[in-house]
């Protein structure tokens, strides 16, 4: 039996399946590939406006040959989202709710931190109890050696994994070997190419072992950056609907050119069948807040239409990404699921397909989303989805302190300044245009009473009014 991992919006996993791993004697293999800041609506496969300016040819086909997730959730900023997937827990089960030190505000904060800590059991130590050999390549932003890198949590090989917020800490996209990690990059070597370059080598290493690779890619964060023949090529196009910036596009082509180079190794080395390959983002695109009247052409990057505003926030711009698996025997190739899935589902999921048992007295919030990879129409029978935000961001325009839970098709926002509610049926209104909060008050009520139960049963930290 093969696993794929279909893209939503963003990162990139592949997973082999069970049965095959019977019948051939090996585990499958997993390649989570984690794209930062790719929007839902910037994949081809996505963008229901059908827009056309970014070139995504790859991950095109993967979504081909995987089941595609339309609303599959991370969180709304990268620290939280990537401490998500490793821990397998949400905020505050595991304390990373921000990226950085939060910033000021009406109310004072719940406290942040960048680091997951030492006592989690991450996603790739539990598949090395299962004799996995792991790899993690690329951006981390979850911790640093000696403590909490990489190395520290379970995997076997780091290249480029600290917590640097982005390549420009470490001299930017064309010089890779600032980067504490990296030490062997090629004089002017683009780093998304890198990147790419040493996954396929970790995979030709590793081929006759079952191995875990994370490839977590600095694009398309900014600073723009990508090679000038590429950016060339997308000043020639016309742009639309938000989606013009040429060196942004550039960036998004090379993310997918590495993509398909993955691809192509795994089906030199006949791996594909035995591997399992997802695609996901850590957030959704950076761009989109003229609904909230940011129009600063720094920060108006790429456009989420028809999701409402971008990365930070908390509405459907922000948070929800493109995800497809690819699981050969398994996952149906060129399926669409519609059941809301979300990061802390990864950890499970990948367990499961692995046939691992998930280690003892550790909690996991996540469910497994197998019952979906084998039928895309099947139910996970789950009441929520959950996000808790007890601060503020560096931008300032994610609205502050709130927490956010889905049910079915209904989404309600609570915010802590003035405990205002907004409710939002996404089934109807994937723009998030309509507050129905007054029209709805039983589905109000019962989705504020299921929120406020699941803070208090996980003791979430809250923000405080400054006058208490």
């Amino acid at each position: 039996m093969r696993f794929l991992l279909i893209p939503v919006l963003l990162p990139f996993i592949v997973l082999t399946g069970c049965a095959d791993q019977k019948q051939i004697g090996q585990q499958p293999n997993i390649v989570f590939i984690l794209s930062d800041d790719v929007g839902w609506a910037d994949l081809n496969v996505y963008d229901p406006l059908e827009r056309g300016y970014y070139e995504t040819p790859n991950l095109n086909q993967l979504a081909s040959q995987s089941m595609r997730f339309t609303d599959a959730y991370a969180s709304a900023s990268c620290s939280p989202t990537r401490a998500a997937l490793m821990s397998g827990q949400y905020y505050p089960h595991q304390p990373v709710y921000d990226v950085g030190p939060v910033a000021p505000g009406l109310m004072i904060p719940a406290p942040n931190t960048d680091d997951l800590p030492p006592e989690k059991i991450t996603l790739a130590e539990a598949l090395k109890t299962g004799g996995y050999e792991t790899g993690f390549i690329g951006k981390w932003h979850i911790g640093n050696a000696p403590i909490n890198g990489p190395s520290e949590q379970g995997f076997d090989l780091n290249i480029g994994g600290y917590s640097a917020l982005s390549p420009r800490w470490s001299g930017g996209y064309f010089e890779p070997n600032n980067n504490k990690f990296i030490d062997d990059a090629e004089e002017g070597e683009y780093l998304t190419n890198y990147l790419t370059r040493k996954a396929v080598t970790f995979i030709e290493e590793h081929q006759e072992d079952p191995f875990y690779l994370h490839l977590s890619y600095y694009s398309v964060h900014v600073p723009l950056q990508a090679p000038e023949d590429r950016i060339e090529k997308f000043r020639q196009k016309q742009g639309t609907g938000g989606h013009d910036n040429p060196t942004y596009a550039a960036m998004l082509e090379s993310l997918d050119d590495g993509v398909g180079q993955i691809m192509e190794t795994l089906e030199r080395l006949n791996l594909d069948d035995n591997t399992i390959l997802v695609f996901y983002s850590d957030n959704g695109g950076f761009g989109g807040y003229s609904s909230v009247g940011v129009t600063d052409p720094k920060m108006d990057i790429t456009d989420n239409a028809p999701l409402r505003n971008g990365k930070l926030s908390f509405y459907e711009g922000g948070i929800r990404v493109p995800l497809m698996v690819r699981w050969p025997g398994v996952v149906t190739p060129g399926t669409q699921c519609n059941e809301p899935v979300i990061h802390v589902d990864m950890y499970p999921t990948l367990l499961e397909a692995v046939q691992l048992d998930r280690p003892d007295g550790y909690l996991l919030d996540g469910v497994s989303i197998m019952p979906l990879l084998k039928d895309p129409e099947a139910n996970l029978n789950r009441e929520a989805l959950y996000w808790h935000f007890p601060g503020y961001t560096q931008k300032g325009f994610e609205g502050g302190p709130q927490s956010v839970i889905r049910s079915g098709p209904w989404k309600l926002i609570k915010r802590y300044e003035d405990n205002s509610l907004e409710l939002y049926n996404l089934e109807e209104d994937i723009g998030e245009t309509k507050n129905m909060v007054d029209t709805q008050p039983a589905i109000r009520t019962r989705l504020k009473n299921k929120l406020e139960e699941w803070l208090n049963e996980v003791d979430a930290p809250m923000p405080k009014h400054k006058d208490t």
